[in-house]
């Protein structure tokens, strides 16, 4: 490859190509900047006295086809006549503590339209994590447009936390009425969700009648403090999610103790969907497995519950439910039943409101390849 038009296509025009070495999966560029001066960081003064090379500093570049390029950058420490120090040459396209170029971050930014972390990460070779905080540079997710907010009378939020590729979770933030995107947060900690919450225009504040949320006592905090007025609704979903999380659970420790292989999905299926067969194999293992199938029955219970005309009707039917646990007096239900209690006027609230976080959570699947428009 032609070291000029190599310079043209990586945009090296202020660094002199010293050699290429050429390998099946990247690109080694040895470099060194044109220049002949080092600019002082102390007075500003320029110098032409070189002190020493300093050791090649590797680089992570653009890539060229499927190979990633790396620069091999030999930089020079000069010498401050005026401030009788030396110093480092500053490196163009690099930030201080990088060890990327910009015009990397601008490829991973266009990578991420197009494809997943993984498939970026495989293109640039630029890890996951470093891929988020790319992308915090470009985010603003504090700086929400409320305009249209501002003009309804009233709407609900959602708020639902995600984890990309099993890293640290970013919380989705939607209008669930319109519905749109208005922010995803850096992370769910609560002083980021804080910090949002202390954002919002006073005009917009009251009109948000209630917020759908998952079953994390912080959101539930938060929300009390900078929204007071809000109703709080849990999602429905997570309400059975965490039902049958605890069907699990208590079948993982029977399977243990009893050496059992009892199965996992047909203790997850809805009455409704077993099928004959499939009912007289759970019947059978409730009688093995007591517990699993009392939980189980509690679980079909509030899925009967979330099908109330009314929150009257609902509140009864929950109130069967949590006394129901207590009366079973084992720790499990027990425990279960004071996590209703804890949650029991939001679990009601849905019946006011009929939110879920159903455009919530669908939103995470288009976020990286619109990332940088949804904060634009």
């Amino acid at each position: 490859m032609h070291k000029s038009s190599l310079s043209g296509i990586l945009g090296l025009s202020k660094y002199s190509i010293i050699k290429i070495e050429e390998h099946p999966e990247k690109i080694l560029i040895h470099v060194k900047l044109r220049r002949r001066t080092g600019v002082c960081p102390g007075c500003s003064k320029r110098s032409s006295k070189v002190h020493e090379h300093t050791s090649p500093q590797t680089i992570k570049h653009i890539s060229i086809g499927c190979r990633q390029t790396h620069l091999i950058v030999y930089k020079r420490r000069f010498w401050c006549s005026v401030c009788q120090k030396t110093y480092n040459e500053k490196i163009n396209m690099v930030k201080k503590w990088q060890r990327h170029t910009d015009l990397l971050e601008d490829e991973i930014i266009q990578g991420l339209r197009e494809m997943s972390f993984l498939g970026t990460q495989k293109k640039t070779g630029v890890h996951y994590q470093q891929q988020v905080e790319i992308l915090k540079k470009f985010m603003k997710p504090f700086e929400a447009n409320w305009k249209r907010e501002s003009r309804m009378k009233s709407f609900s939020l959602g708020m639902d936390g995600h984890s990309f590729s099993g890293h640290d979770m970013v919380l989705t933030v939607t209008n669930l009425t319109i519905p749109k995107m208005i922010s995803i947060l850096p992370s769910d900690k609560k002083k980021d969700i804080d910090h949002f919450l202390n954002g919002i225009p006073k005009d917009v504040k009251p009109k948000i009648s209630a917020v759908c949320i998952d079953m994390t006592a912080g959101y539930k905090s938060s929300l009390k403090k900078h929204l007071p007025d809000a109703r709080i609704v849990v999602d429905r979903f997570h309400i059975i999610q965490d039902a049958n999380n605890r069907i699990d659970e208590e079948r993982c420790i029977a399977n243990e103790m009893l050496k059992f292989e009892a199965p996992k999905k047909l203790f997850l299926r809805n009455k409704e969907h077993l099928t004959d067969q499939q009912q007289e194999q759970i019947k059978r293992w409730f009688k093995k497995l007591p517990d699993v199938g009392v939980l189980w029955f509690f679980k079909e219970s509030l899925r009967e519950m979330y099908t109330s005309k009314d929150s009257e009707q609902a509140q009864k039917r929950l109130d069967l439910i949590i006394s129901g646990l207590y009366k079973q007096q084992s720790k499990t239900t027990s425990d279960w039943a004071r996590t209703l209690e804890r949650w029991y006027e939001p679990i009601l609230n849905y019946f006011d409101y009929k939110i879920t976080n159903g455009y919530t959570e669908g939103m995470h699947t288009r976020v990286k390849g619109n990332f940088v428009l949804v904060f634009s």
